[in-house]
């Protein structure tokens, strides 16, 4: 094999790896820019609020439920049980939610002629990534601190379920910018009325497996039950976790995003100008 014909055989992959440099610098410099837009450039106090909004809302939802209950349905910690339902709610709704305002609060970056709505979509899914990351940490080492004993049976599984957690937030935040971009702000108020409704009937204040079976073969269809069940399997060794499926949870979260992007490409000069 000659020197040309070698040339030709492995310009693709070094052109490709090339591409996808470029691409990461772009999303590390438009997630920068998304930051100091949102946050501001003197002061960190915007970005705490950020950070500290879901610990509000899921030490409240923690501190009701361990007011109103002195014993858990499964384990010794009522705190425990109900962390366990509500972290996996928190860590995807609001990647969803703040994903879904991704080209509303960066609109003028469009005018760069080399960005486009895909480049503030995935910046703002990584920020909002490392976010739900650092409220998971944060949240768990106040419990610790509290002396509550937050380590699982299984670890792979307990951080398994809070990546799908994530990943399922950032796939349903980049199908709100779809849809908001055709039909307007107003289908994301929808969508988080639908992830309220869907949190009320995923089972992380009463065990599923505690309710009528007919209520529980509906329950199969809503995702954030199948990350409540997959999270309280990976603490509770005698919790009698109803029929989740993992793959369920994947596959639905890679609906979103392939339909994200499939209407990024459709609908982008509708997108753009939303």
């Amino acid at each position: 094999m000659n020197s040309t014909t070698r040339d030709l055989a492995h310009a693709p992959f070094p052109a490709f790896t090339e591409k996808m440099r470029a691409f990461c610098r772009l999303i590390g410099i438009v997630a920068l820019q998304d930051m100091r837009t949102r946050y501001g450039q003197r002061s960190h106090f915007g970005y705490l609020i950020t950070l500290i909004t879901p610990l509000v809302h899921i030490s409240f939802l923690t501190a009701i439920y361990y007011v109103r209950t002195a014993v858990a349905p499964v384990g010794d910690s009522p705190a425990l049980f109900i962390t366990t339902g509500a972290l996996p709610y928190i860590v995807c709704i609001y990647p969803s939610r703040e994903a879904a305002k991704a080209l509303m609060d960066n609109r003028q970056l469009l005018s760069i002629p080399v960005l486009q709505p895909l480049h503030l979509m995935l910046a703002r899914c990584l920020l909002e990534s490392l976010n739900a990351i650092f409220v998971m940490a944060t949240f768990l080492l106040g419990l610790y601190l509290f002396d509550i004993d937050i380590a699982p049976i299984d670890y792979l599984e307990a951080a398994s379920a809070l990546g799908a957690s994530v990943i399922l937030g950032v796939a349903f935040g980049l199908f709100n910018v779809m849809m908001c971009g055709i039909f307007g702000y107003f289908f994301s108020v929808v969508a988080m009325l639908l992830m309220m409704a869907l949190f009320l009937v995923s089972g992380v204040y009463v065990p599923v497996w505690t309710m009528p079976e007919e209520a529980q073969k509906y329950l199969y269809y809503n995702p954030i039950y199948h990350l409540v069940e997959w999270s309280r399997s990976a603490y509770f060794i005698s919790y009698e976790s109803g029929s989740f499926d993992k793959a369920y949870v994947l596959v639905i979260a890679g609906s979103l995003a392939a339909i994200a992007l499939l209407g990024d490409r459709l609908f982008r000069g509708k997108i753009i100008s939303w």
